[in-house]
């Protein structure tokens, strides 16, 4: 019966040591997940792009996405210069750093996205680059991505 005492003793000590030891900081919010995508050109307050992905984890810092239904905010432009619903994306992290690739294959766009995985919120925000394609003309700015 003493070896039982014990034994609880010691499982209760084990439990105790362990509910302290959390970490209670908020954690980035990664790439994986359904997002509402808006990109702005450099000086202009209406988006050049608006769309919706949904990028699933491949492997520890690989990320790979498809285009879904945009259910966000912001309004579409009537003259988007890609297909949105032949959006293709991949990704790759670096410590707090996050670069995507969006691909439209129809119209041979690929815009490029690099940001900052934020600790704080669940809204990522960083910069696109968009050179010249067959529909698009060459533009940068700045993008939000907004969870679904």
């Amino acid at each position: 019966m003493r070896r039982v005492s014990y034994l609880v003793g010691l499982l209760l000590v084990l439990m105790i040591a362990g509910c302290g030891g959390g970490n209670n900081t908020p954690t980035n919010v990664g790439l994986f997940g359904d997002w509402n995508i808006v990109m702005y050109p450099n000086g202009n307050p209406n988006p050049s792009y608006v769309f919706a992905m949904a990028i699933s984890q491949e492997g520890t810092n690989n990320y790979s996405g498809s285009a879904i239904a945009y259910t966000g905010g912001v309004p579409v432009p009537s003259d988007e210069c890609i297909d949105t619903a032949a959006l293709r994306a991949s990704g790759v992290t670096s410590g707090t750093n996050f670069t995507l690739t969006f691909t439209d294959p129809t119209t041979s766009t690929v815009i490029t996205v690099q940001g900052s995985l934020s600790t704080q919120t669940t809204t990522l925000s960083g910069t696109y680059t968009n050179p010249a394609s067959q529909s698009c003309s060459a533009s940068s700015g700045t993008m939000t991505m907004t969870p679904q």
